[in-house]
């Protein structure tokens, strides 16, 4: 696999901040940058969005429970958008369990913590969690709207807002903390595990 350094290598092993680059089955390029070492692989982000933005909920109506690990936009992430990574990439993804559940997914988005080190819209999230690599930096934390658009892209994370029935956090296009709606379209930016 060809990873990107400081200069191009071929390698199969990883190391932080490693970025990846391939091409999903829609044609779309794609850049991954490894951001955390785990006991079951190394974790990559999208450097940035995904082009096509995306619901939370599709119609909160008809939604039991309002979390993301109910929500329509997990679905999409591991049923259409899993499907259009390249077999390269998903024969090495890991599953990551999701919450305190015994289900794993394959591909995931970030939490607040994760991006901004505390939780400044959503819930708490366990101590354990860590800031991923780089994200200290303002320029880690911005996304644009698939692969160097240009084009400045607010994405959502994981969290959902306390006493809300259907507010969740994500960052903006400035790389603020913000929350909105679970019915507006915004960017998605996903993470995922390689072995």
């Amino acid at each position: 696999m060809k990873v990107t350094r400081s200069t191009m290598i071929e390698t199969e092993q990883f190391e932080l901040g490693d970025v990846i680059s391939f091409t999903l089955t829609t044609g779309e390029k794609v850049k991954a940058k490894a951001v955390l070492e785990t006991p079951n692989g190394m974790l990559f982000i999208t450097v940035d969005c995904l082009r096509n933005e995306q619901k939370m909920f599709e119609n909160l109506g008809g939604a039991e429970k309002v979390d993301y690990e109910h929500s329509d936009l997990r679905k999409k992430l591991n049923g259409e958008i899993f499907e259009s990574f390249p077999e390269e990439i998903k024969g090495r993804m890991v599953g990551m369990r999701v919450g305190q559940t015994n289900c794993f997914d394959m591909l995931r988005i970030p939490t607040e913590r994760e991006i901004f080190g505390d939780n400044p819209c959503g819930k708490d999230e366990p101590v354990s969690v860590r800031r991923f690599y780089g994200m200290e930096n303002r320029r880690e934390r911005i996304a644009f709207q698939g692969s160097e658009t240009g084009i400045w892209e607010w994405y959502w994370l994981q969290n959902k807002v306390e006493d809300s029935a259907s507010l969740f956090a994500y960052v903006d296009g400035e790389n603020n903390a913000e929350c909105d709606d679970a019915s507006m379209s915004i960017g998605v930016r996903p993470v995922f595990l390689l072995a």
